[in-house]
């Protein structure tokens, strides 16, 4: 199994960029019409930022599990 250190110099880098996308999809929304509101409102947004209260809390090995489930459809299939 490899070290958790080695792990992350191979992978901060990206982790880094996704981070900053992320930030810049943010800023382009909120800098448009209706972006403030959008941000604050949005489903879609509201989703993101349970992911990232999970992404940022320290706690579990589930991350990956507990995000995809907040982006998963739940609805029953139609009959």
């Amino acid at each position: 199994m490899p070290h958790s250190k080695d792990v992350l110099e191979h992978q901060y880098l990206e982790m880094r960029w996704r981070t900053l996308s992320l930030a810049a999809d943010l800023d382009r929304i909120g800098r448009c019409e209706n972006g403030p509101q959008t941000l604050r409102n949005d489903a879609r947004l509201q989703k993101l930022r349970k992911a990232l209260e999970i992404l940022t809390s320290d706690g579990g090995q589930d991350r990956a599990e507990r995000v995809q489930m907040i982006f998963s459809d739940m609805t029953p299939p139609p009959k």
